[in-house]
């Protein structure tokens, strides 16, 4: 079963080359804070712009760091299905606990073609995955329909959604009670996801400040929904600003600030727009992350 805090994190870049030891800093501060896992090599992490030895070896860097101490599920999508199982055995070989594999973009297959895709997947892979449902980069949205004709497959094990009719989760729910994790993809809609029947979040904030939502998750799992409110109205600034633009560039802004990680990207993504850095460095001051120079020299 795969719930609560998971985090989908983000790939260091410095001089064109993965930043390996920062990506051991970051794994390791998530660790050290509590997370429930942690999601390399996902849309957050750039994987379309990593080669097949870089997603490896991040993987192999994420393991090692959180081995016995918490989970890692590993992006191992690709456009071929026989690279994509290659790619997940691999994960499965350096002793990852899952792979996440993002519905086959661009060609926009059919439900049918769909559910074979993720059959083959099931039979061919040694790992226990989670389908990632994207259709706003994919161009196909993953049907109640087909993820029932998926449930006798034991290696499907839960759904990331990131569509934006989250009433899905209550179907899902009640068409197949605890059969699959159900994790959000989006993390603004974190909060009806889980009182719609989610379980957690594969989440892109949690990179700058995973106590926060863990002690959210854990506000709403014991019932406390005081807490809950409180805590989901001051995350809630962060979400809205690191979501102005195109994943996850504001968000290594947010983390250039917040974690010393260098700004780099791979083309196509690109300079933040000046009023989505404003937004970003409000939210990050009124979680009391990060304070303005000015403000640090006249302390």
């Amino acid at each position: 079963m795969f719930e609560g805090v998971y985090t989908a994190i983000i790939t260091p870049f410095r001089n064109g080359k993965v930043d390996e030891k920062k990506l051991e800093e970051m794994v390791a501060f998530q660790v050290e804070a509590g997370v429930n896992g942690v999601v390399p090599c996902g849309s957050t992490g750039e994987f379309l712009y990593l080669s097949k030895e870089e997603q490896k070896r991040i993987i192999e860097i994420c393991v090692r760091i959180c081995k016995g101490k918490t989970k890692v599920i590993a992006g191992t999508a690709t456009l071929s299905i026989e690279d994509t199982i290659e790619l997940a055995n691999q994960a499965q070989k350096v002793g990852a606990d899952a792979a996440l594999i993002i519905t086959p973009w661009y060609i926009k297959p059919s439900q049918e073609n769909l559910y074979l895709y993720y059959k083959k997947v099931s039979e061919k892979a040694g790992i226990p995955f989670i389908i990632y449902n994207n259709p706003a980069r994919t161009g196909i949205d993953t049907s109640l329909e087909t993820l029932v004709k998926l449930a006798p497959y034991e290696a499907v094990q839960g759904f990331k959604d990131a569509a934006p009719n989250i009433i899905k989760t209550s179907e899902i729910r009640c068409a197949l009670g605890d059969r699959f994790s159900l994790l959000t993809g989006n993390d603004e809609p974190l909060a009806a996801y889980l009182a719609m029947g989610g379980d957690g979040g594969i989440l892109a904030a949690s990179n700058v400040v995973p106590h926060l939502f863990i002690s959210l998750l854990k506000a709403w799992d014991e019932g406390d929904l005081g807490a809950f409110k409180k805590l989901w109205k001051r995350a809630f600034p962060l979400l809205a600003a690191l979501s102005l633009e195109t994943n996850p560039a504001p968000l290594k802004y947010a983390m250039t600030l917040t974690h010393g990680v260098s700004p780099e990207m791979r083309l196509p993504f690109g300079p933040l727009r000046p009023e989505t850095q404003d937004a970003v460095e409000n939210a990050l001051v009124t979680l009391g992350l990060w304070e303005p120079l000015a403000l640090v020299r006249k302390k």
